[in-house]
């Protein structure tokens, strides 16, 4: 018997995913995606949070150079306009050499730096003895008998959480985190 010289050939097998095995895919991707999502909105609010107390803390260290090394008193309030000051913090920040000693930025005074805060998606409160919103800096960088807390309360998030930047009278900060919002943060 001779082979026939036709040789049967196999046919090729299809490469690729099924329907099922597409749609299974799909739903475990929309499901680790739905689970993280809330993390990533914390992870975003908290690092608003932190990037809010450095600012802060920036312009006081700022101020106090200033101080030092002028050897003159340093004012830092919060300020909208970049020339007075105001009772809000969470427009911008305003030091300036208090020449006169009458915690406003006029002819004899010297503007050292402005910095707007309208990009934070929060508020900023001072909170000091004898409710003064502003700081003063004496030459030795010291704020003599005052002494307070800024507490940054973040808007972005239902579950938002509130932070101090607490200063001393030798104007040393530290910070405090994940304080309960209802306490901190009015409504």
């Amino acid at each position: 018997m001779t082979k026939s010289r036709h040789a049967t050939r196999s046919m090729p097998t299809a490469c690729g995913i099924t329907l099922i095995e597409l749609s299974l895919s799909m739903l475990i991707t929309s499901i680790l995606v739905s689970l993280s999502f809330p993390s990533m909105l914390d992870l975003r609010s908290s690092t608003e949070t932190t990037i809010t107390l450095q600012r802060l803390n920036n312009a006081l260290e700022s101020a106090k150079v200033a101080a030092i090394s002028t050897g003159e008193i340093v004012t830092l309030c919060g300020s909208a306009d970049s020339i007075n000051c105001q009772e809000g913090w969470s427009d911008g920040l305003l030091s300036f050499i208090d020449r006169n000693d009458n915690r406003e930025l006029d002819g004899i005074d010297q503007a050292l730096n402005w910095q707007s805060m309208r990009d934070i998606n929060g508020t900023i409160r001072w909170q000091a003895f004898g409710n003064r919103q502003y700081l003063l800096l004496d030459p030795r960088g010291m704020m003599g008998t005052q002494n307070g807390s800024f507490t940054y309360c973040n808007l972005s998030t239902d579950l938002r959480a509130a932070a101090k930047l607490i200063i001393n009278r030798t104007a040393r900060s530290r910070t405090l985190r994940d304080l309960n919002p209802l306490h901190y943060c009015p409504p």
